[in-house]
């Protein structure tokens, strides 16, 4: 008899979840109806929030973005119902901050993370668009979510340490060249982005550093706000370039490289490259 009530109660929160998703485009319907499905295996409850949550997050997200959602909802749900339930009635909104090129990247952060505890994940999807605001820049945020995922790949921890350090890395590099109280003047009244050359310098070093020590990526982007302290952008993007060649000596030797050359372009700049010859 439970069995007959639970499977007629599942039969009808399904029929509620294509109810209250009728009036979304076609593409985003069916990605809901899949994922709604997959929920409803897990948790009734869960699907219901999600079916409760998605016309709003659909003004918002793709197809993708919503099956991508749905899967990292789901992931959350079969660890802990509650939280599953909690991730989506709290909706997306936060995402609208989020250049949809980039959202993607979001989801495969927090993923990733889920192997590390759910609450450093969660932390970190609330985290995001924050971060947004504070860089100010979509282009320069895209390859930090990029960077961010490349490194959970690798090691989840030292994914959150990254994006952590994300916001003064941008500061830095908005402030090149200018004088402490413009620096802060400006980014208070979120007037700066990254120095586009210095940034794409800084960006590339991080991605080969990636490729080649993993989780220390989150060291290197502890170290350059003081590396690049009172440089201009041309020598910002020297030290980018040549910490780039000094990778094949290894990681820890390039992290010494960058604070020692930040040093050496701050005080004797047209020595660098003898010093680095040397």
């Amino acid at each position: 008899m439970a069995d007959i009530e639970n499977g007629n109660y599942e039969k009808q929160t399904l029929a509620e979840l294509a109810k209250l998703l009728s009036r979304l485009p076609a593409d985003k319907r069916r990605a809901a109806l899949e994922v709604g499905a997959g929920l409803a295996g897990v948790s009734l409850r869960v699907s219901r929030e999600f079916a409760e949550a998605v016309p709003a997050a659909a003004k918002i997200l793709s197809a993708e973005d919503i099956r991508s959602w749905g899967e990292f909802g789901r992931k959350l749900a079969m660890g802990n119902a509650e939280t599953g339930s909690g991730f989506f009635s709290v909706g997306v909104k936060g995402l609208s901050e989020i250049p949809p090129q980039a959202r993607h990247f979001v989801f495969e952060i927090c993923t990733r993370q889920l192997v590390l505890s759910s609450s450093i994940s969660l932390n970190t999807f609330d985290f995001i668009p924050e971060l947004a605001a504070d860089v100010g820049d979509d282009d320069f945020l895209t390859d930090i979510l990029r960077l961010a995922s490349d490194v959970a790949s690798r090691s989840a921890r030292h994914s959150a340490d990254f994006l952590k350090q994300s916001p003064a890395v941008a500061a830095s590099l908005a402030g090149l060249g200018r004088n402490e109280q413009s620096v802060d003047k400006n980014i208070e009244q979120g007037a700066t982005g990254p120095r586009q050359q210095a940034a794409q310098a800084i960006v590339t070093l991080a991605s080969h550093f990636a490729s080649r020590t993993g989780g220390m990526t989150a060291d290197l982007w502890s170290n350059l706000p003081k590396a690049l302290e009172g440089l201009d952008e041309p020598s910002a993007v020297i030290l980018a370039d040549r910490a780039g060649e000094f990778l094949e000596h290894g990681g820890s030797v390039t992290l010494h490289f960058v604070s020692a050359c930040g040093a050496v372009l701050r005080s004797v700049p047209e020595m660098v490259d003898y010093w680095c010859a040397v």
